[in-house]
């Protein structure tokens, strides 16, 4: 073996040994480690006042299990009212754990510059922590609801996100992607939203649907199902259904699709001064449950649903983008930014009107929507006479 390598595989070993141990324990003891924190805004005197989610590391040593604790505080800034909880805590916060912030509606109709400032100038959060905003009176209520997955209130909001793949109603958004949408023209930026619900009879948090922002202000909200319809245009459509209610006929039902995969493609057209934007979505379902006996599963009768289904998302998608433009004048699809990137001359023609061109804008919707299976089904369950 080459003496340069066992001299290197020694030395590695030996450092391996020398310098393990509880060599940071000390140092951890001193800190208030930040699990998330919910920011409100006084009403009497306009301060800052932030709810810091920190975990408490004596209930691990002593019962093995993660267990957290809020210490309150306010200040004149963000940062004012931070370096205040050392107060309480006697422990400077250490925020490179943190995975959620929660601002109040005030806070974000006011503007969310000062939260951004905070994070992306200081050393220790990371730029990839979840913004949500609360339906709440206050952001702090949110922080001290029953968990159902975890006593880190705010591990579970982040968990929450990571399981909304299968369910494609709330927008999944870093702040560093809100970031890049504010400071980018032709796109307005979104966030996800938390609410209280009641489980078993105990309120706890869950996820409310989407906030709108107008440049860095809040303009208004999204439903989770309407949130859907957004995702689908902005091409991020993971998973979820598709539940398609026919009214029509003797007997009205409802089916429900499941979403596979979906691509969605945004095209700018530009003729005779006028301007449009075609939307191609292309879905791969499956029938995922139905309650008729009417038969979808042949060739005839998914020819049938895959009609019904393609109209039902082209209705919906065109319903949340004319809210989108009346309701919020808010281009949370981001159709100038396409303009911008595909028809760079268009939008140094266009680009300083986009204002009162994007509430005028028409759209044109083509939903393409494939059925795959159906199950272990072959054919609708039959009810006997």
């Amino acid at each position: 073996m080459n003496k340069s390598f066992i001299l290197l595989f020694v030395i590695i070993i030996t450092s391996t040994f020398l310098l393990t141990g509880c060599w940071n324990y000390n140092e951890v003891e001193k800190l208030a480690i930040v699990s998330g924190v919910a920011i409100d805004k006084n009403e009497k005197d306009n301060k800052f006042e932030l709810t810091a989610e920190v975990i408490d590391l004596k209930s691990t040593q002593v019962g093995g299990r993660f267990n957290s604790q809020r210490i309150q505080s306010d200040g004149d800034t963000i940062l004012d009212a931070i370096r205040n909880m050392i107060k309480i805590s006697a422990k400077k916060l250490y925020w490179s754990h943190a995975t959620t912030f929660i601002l109040s509606e005030n806070v974000a109709k006011e503007g969310i510059l000062p939260v951004l400032d905070f994070i992306a100038r200081d050393k220790e959060p990371r730029l990839s922590i979840n913004i949500f905003v609360s339906k709440e009176k206050t952001a702090a209520e949110l922080l001290s609801q029953q968990s159902i997955s975890t006593e880190i209130r705010s591990f579970e909001m982040d968990y929450m996100l990571l399981a909304n793949d299968s369910l494609s109603k709330v927008p999944e958004v870093q702040v560093y992607e809100f970031m890049n949408d504010l400071s980018n023209q032709g796109i307005s930026p979104v966030l996800p939203t938390l609410e209280i619900t009641l489980n078993e009879g105990k309120r706890t948090a869950e996820l409310g649907g989407t906030a709108v922002f107008k440049k860095d202000k809040l303009a208004g909200f999204l439903t989770l199902e309407d949130t859907k319809f957004l995702l689908f245009v902005k091409d991020k459509i993971k998973g979820g259904l598709l539940i398609v209610n026919d009214k029509e006929g003797e007997s009205p039902h409802v089916v429900t699709l499941e979403i596979f995969k979906n691509k969605t493609k945004i095209i700018p057209n530009y003729s005779n001064g006028q301007l449009s934007i075609d939307i191609r979505t292309r879905t791969d379902v499956s029938i995922a449950e139905e309650d008729t006996t009417k038969n979808y599963i042949d060739e005839k009768g998914r020819a049938e649903l895959r009609k019904k289904a393609e109209k039902y998302l082209e209705r919906n998608i065109e319903r949340v983008i004319k809210q989108a433009q009346q309701e919020f004048d808010s281009d949370i699809f981001g159709f100038g930014n396409t303009i911008m990137r595909k028809r760079p001359d268009l939008w140094k023609e266009i680009g300083k009107q986009w204002g009162s061109i994007f509430p005028e804008l028409k759209i044109n919707v083509d939903a393409d929507i494939h059925i795959k299976s159906s199950g272990h089904i072959l054919k609708p369950i039959q009810v006997g006479d």
